[in-house]
């Protein structure tokens, strides 16, 4: 989650696409997007999908990231939230019904 800060709203939107573009050009990410958080004004969800989770761990280390940290520091946007969610079919397999 990217929030703007006050009046960085336009600054925000135009490099956020710069970001995501070259992240998933050069990260062996299986694909990005940017949408609108219905929760809170002047506020995106950026979401990156991988296929494995050693690619996504390895995209964390990519230069490209620090695209985000760069617009906290120049006071662009006034909070950013790194989330990360796993989901392991294998693991739904080995789910056995009680009944």
């Amino acid at each position: 989650e990217v929030d703007a800060a006050p009046g960085r709203v336009g600054e925000v939107c135009s490099i956020l696409p710069h970001i995501v573009r070259a992240l998933l050009s050069n990260s062996g990410c299986m694909g990005y997007a940017i949408t609108d958080n219905r929760r809170a004004k002047n506020s995106w969800i950026v979401s990156g999908y991988w296929e494995s989770e050693s690619l996504m761990h390895a995209h964390f280390d990519h230069p490209e990231l620090a695209g985000f940290m760069d617009m906290l520091r120049a006071g662009m946007a006034s909070r950013i939230k790194f989330n990360t969610f796993i989901i392991n079919p294998a693991e739904d397999q080995r789910r056995v019904p009680h009944g």
